[in-house]
């Protein structure tokens, strides 16, 4: 498989998520239908999709005018550390797909994926776009999606209420658009990525040594492990394609006391913000926001 090289500049912007597939509507109760990955700009700003409907999603539909565009941006190519090398790479060396490597889970959520020609094959379906787009890994791109929470009170400590239901806080990244759970490519097994240890390292380790910075991680590492799984799986992104899709693990760390993590101050671009219906935050993340509302049946 040959890869294009973009000519325009990549942007990794949040707001891509938020590109739907024109006057469709995903049913409830049904699993990703490629809302966000189908029938628009790749990524909100790259090469544009060939056109997939809804019937012609599954691979087992046949669709014999199907002719995916072809697109792995030029950061990928370079072969970063978190990147694979393409295909057609000299002296490369087998990808144990669907199995767990030291460096690289290559393990999906939803099962067995298949490979064509060598290549993994997105599960869900057809997305209009063949290569990795701006994805590293042929295959699932693994995140983590840590849903740190706590509860809101007021200026005595006591838990504030609305119509007499208990109100959550969780930690949110500021974009231009609004708010974001943070969200990050992460090695095999993790469960909080190095974006959301920098949230509470940056105050703690600043002009300290390495071995501080270290030892801090340690303790971070520490306090966040445990937690309590809210969703594993695909995720319906704007960066996905035929070969290569993200996946995450949402994780609610909650602290109950409103002491565990009183001790850190937040980087810049991250805050604490309440949890509630109206909260300006993307479709996908504030789902999940919804499901840890439920569970401890707070104000929503």
């Amino acid at each position: 498989m040959i890869q294009n090289q973009s000519k325009k500049k990549d942007r990794y912007t949040p707001d891509s998520m938020s590109c739907f597939a024109p006057n469709e509507k995903r049913k409830k109760k049904q699993g990703p239908a490629q809302m966000h990955c189908r029938n628009c700009l790749y990524d909100g700003t790259g090469p544009e999709r060939a056109y997939v409907s809804l019937n012609k999603l599954p691979w087992s539909r046949p669709y014999l005018e199907y002719m995916p565009v072809q697109y792995t941006s030029c950061e990928v190519l370079k072969q970063p550390s978190w990147a694979d090398p393409p295909m057609d790479a000299p002296r490369i060396s087998p990808m144990a797909f669907n199995r767990l490597n030291p460096d690289v889970d290559r393990r999906s959520y939803i099962g067995v994926y298949k490979l064509q020609e060598g290549v993994p094959r997105n599960p869900i379906g057809r997305t209009g776009i063949i290569g990795r787009g701006v994805l590293g890994r042929w295959g699932p791109n693994h995140t983590a999606t840590p849903l740190i929470t706590r509860w809101s009170r007021g200026v005595s400590g006591e838990v504030r209420c609305v119509d007499d239901k208990r109100v959550l806080e969780v930690l949110a990244v500021h974009t231009r658009v609004g708010w974001s759970l943070p969200c990050e490519l992460v090695t095999p097994l993790d469960k909080l990525g190095l974006g959301t240890r920098r949230a509470f390292l940056a105050e703690l380790v600043r002009h300290k040594s390495f071995k501080v910075a270290e030892e801090v991680n340690k303790a971070l590492s520490a306090l966040f492990e445990g937690g309590t799984l809210i969703y594993q799986g695909y995720v319906d992104d704007a960066k996905n394609t035929d070969n290569a899709w993200l996946e995450t693990i949402a994780t609610n760390f909650h602290d109950d006391n409103g002491d565990k993590y009183s001790s850190y101050t937040l980087a810049d671009d991250f805050s604490w913000v309440e949890v509630h219906s109206n909260l300006n935050m993307f479709s996908q993340h504030k789902e999940l926001l919804r499901q840890v509302a439920a569970l401890y049946r707070t104000h929503w």
